[in-house]
């Protein structure tokens, strides 16, 4: 499965960074998430991540302020792949490549419209005022 979506935002840039790169708040925004549990191991950062829709894997992340990206790239679980979530200006970008595994993989177009609609939810979420963020 391989989307992007993007979305324009009005407040600084820094302020959305702020809340992409805080991992500890990502299943605040990204929903599927139910959650995510780092560990580090001197630079590098993994995770331990519980899915709301069940399963549960692992990951390595990669936080990069200078280009205001976040990666993460799910090694095992329901699905392996990578998720990266970028910040412009004026614009944060969600872009997914991931494949499904096991009896994930029999929904196939529904994972696509599901993954797309929690995507364009985590945007508005990551864009809005603190109190908007049901």
């Amino acid at each position: 499965m391989r989307f992007v979506e993007e979305r324009e935002f009005s407040c600084s840039p820094t302020e959305v960074w702020s809340k992409v790169s805080d991992l500890d708040s990502i299943a605040t925004y990204w929903h599927g998430t139910k959650e995510f549990r780092i560990s580090k191991e001197g630079e590098k950062i993994h995770a331990e991540v519980i899915f709301a829709f069940g399963g549960k894997g692992t990951a390595d992340v990669t936080v990069n302020p200078t280009s205001r990206t976040l990666t993460i790239m799910y090694l095992d679980g329901p699905f392996d792949g990578t998720q990266r979530v970028s910040v412009g200006e004026k614009t944060i970008t969600a872009e997914w490549n991931v494949s499904f595994r096991g009896a994930f993989r029999l929904l196939g177009p529904a994972n696509v419209s599901h993954f797309r609609s929690g995507t364009r939810n985590a945007l508005k979420r990551l864009c809005s005022n603190p109190e908007v963020l049901t």
